[in-house]
């Protein structure tokens, strides 16, 4: 049996600072002197400024893919091109991270316009996609999501929009209402804004979408393995949380490399309440990360928030300690072993902004024999720590494009351009209906192996995205849940039914 050896406070070294050589900081004043980039409701800096000026860590973006075609029959997409729908009048925006060389796929994007919201906060300056500014800029991951929207719905009005932060994600949004865009996909996941209940700066930019009638189609996110969720409980008075199986460690198997793991709990409006540090051992019990930012009221850079850098040397197993520092232990706290394999709690697993209530959140189910799969394993799963029913909907994945080829485009960062793609061939169908209607009636028309509506599917949302049959307008008889109009699910064959509800009783 494993035995762990605690570390003593001699033993503990350094805090690891603030800002690592790669990051960014976020202060909420527009136009600061220096900035790399700004919006109207901020700025970001290389470095923190002067003391006195509130500041915080600009958090990049995580894409939402787990490593096109196929999405076509998985949603029923056939029938809408044969009747000539495919999305004409539509205007889809992409908002990501990762444009590289997409100037090199002319035959799969098509026509289309870039748009560099960090260069410009009016977001009219065109990307370079041949030099990327940061590292995590560097690949195509917003070029696979493209090539996905214009398989499915080809006749869209298409935009390339560079997002690689708040700030950035501000200046989209209010681009989008400029324009007039009808949709934006965007299969990224934003961490240590908020407690992933709706709320915070990043959740903002969803409020500017919404006011402007833009549809937001978010993945959910590929963290229902990585997750755990609860309340801080020192069950035996020794200042570290105990988890219900009796110890205060929890082991996360890591590959080989240096892995993140993020702390948050729930004080983003009352920070320095708690002050909370979190550290890794390895198998011999030795400090292989640590994580001790002070969490003080009156400091310039209060956050209720510990990143910790995990050392490993090898692929094996590693265990999260979490320590009361000072303060009330009174608080509810969010485990993310990023890249790892934890004891999970997969409700509550959706980040933001797919945890925002107008978000249109998209969940994952492999596209190959998609009616009788069952959700993926790492498709983040709700209610959100605010309580709201995420994802609303799951789609295909495991799709080919031409950045990923035949291996296949995985995760919620497939599912959902390909989502994205089917509400547009809805809104060319009739131009009368407002997107979040043709949302709504996608809804409305989704495969579900549940008999009653009584609450949505923490996985699944309302179930299988699938577009009726042309100018049938999606309507089945029956009122979907909520009261939103349309119709509800009709069932999947038995078999499906069977396997979800020995899912659900798991």
């Amino acid at each position: 049996m494993f035995v762990l050896l605690l570390a003593t406070d001699a033993a503990r070294a350094a805090e690891l600072p603030e800002v690592g050589s790669a990051d960014r900081v976020r202060v909420d004043i527009p136009d600061m002197p220096g900035a790399e980039a700004t919006s109207d409701r901020g700025s970001v800096l290389l470095a923190p400024p002067a003391a006195g000026t509130k500041w915080r860590v600009e958090e990049a973006p995580s894409l939402d893919t787990y490593d096109a075609t196929e999405g076509i029959e998985a949603l029923g997409a056939e029938a809408w091109h044969a009747a000539g729908l495919t999305g004409e009048g539509v205007k889809v925006a992409v908002f990501d991270v990762q444009w590289f060389d997409a100037a090199l796929w002319p035959d799969e994007l098509g026509a289309y316009t870039t748009h560099d919201c960090q260069t410009h906060r009016s977001c009219d300056v065109a990307m370079d996609t041949f030099r990327p500014r940061y590292g995590f800029e560097e690949g195509s991951h917003g070029v696979a999501c493209a090539q996905v929207i214009r398989d499915i719905a080809p006749g869209v009005e298409l935009y390339l929009v560079r997002v690689n932060g708040q700030t950035t994600l501000e200046n989209a949004a209010a681009w989008a209402v400029r324009e007039g865009i009808d949709v934006v996909s965007m299969s990224m996941s934003f961490f240590n804004n908020s407690f992933h209940d709706g709320s915070g700066g990043v959740n903002d930019a969803v409020d500017i979408l919404t006011a402007g009638g833009v549809l937001l189609v978010n993945s959910a996110g590929n963290y229902a393995e990585e997750h755990w969720v609860g309340e801080y409980d020192d069950a035996d008075g020794d200042g570290d949380h105990d988890y219900s199986w009796g110890s205060s460690y929890m082991p996360v198997y890591y590959g080989a490399g240096t892995q993140s793991v993020q702390i948050t709990w729930d004080q983003f409006g009352a920070c320095g309440d708690t002050d909370l540090d979190v550290y890794a051992y390895d198998r011999a019990g030795n400090v292989v990360g640590r994580a001790e930012a002070r969490q003080q009221a009156d400091a310039d850079n209060c956050s209720p928030v510990e990143r910790l850098r995990l050392v490993a040397d090898e692929a094996d197993w590693y265990w999260i300690r979490v320590v009361l520092h000072a303060g009330d232990p009174s608080t509810r706290f969010s485990l993310f072993g990023r890249g790892g394999n934890l004891l999970r709690t997969e409700p509550g697993s959706v980040a933001d902004p797919a945890s925002h209530p107008s978000a249109f959140t998209v969940g994952a189910v492999r596209a190959d024999g998609y009616l009788g799969n069952d959700v993926e394993a790492f498709s983040s799963q709700g209610p959100t720590h605010g309580g709201a029913a995420k994802p609303d909907i799951a789609g295909p994945d495991g799709l080919t494009t031409g950045v990923y080829g035949v291996r296949g485009f995985y995760g919620t960062s497939a599912a959902t351009p390909a989502v994205a793609a089917a509400v547009a061939l809805l809104l060319s169908e009739d131009p009368r209906l407002t997107p979040q209607e043709a949302a709504d009636r996608l809804v409305a028309n989704a495969i579900s192996g549940r008999a009653t509506w009584e609450a949505p599917d923490g996985a699944l949302g309302a179930g299988y995205a699938r577009l009726p049959a042309p100018g049938s307008a999606g309507d089945r008889g029956c009122p979907a849940p909520g009261g939103s109009g349309g119709a509800a699910a009709v069932f999947v064959p038995s078999l499906l039914w069977l396997s979800l509800l020995r899912r659900r009783r798991a």
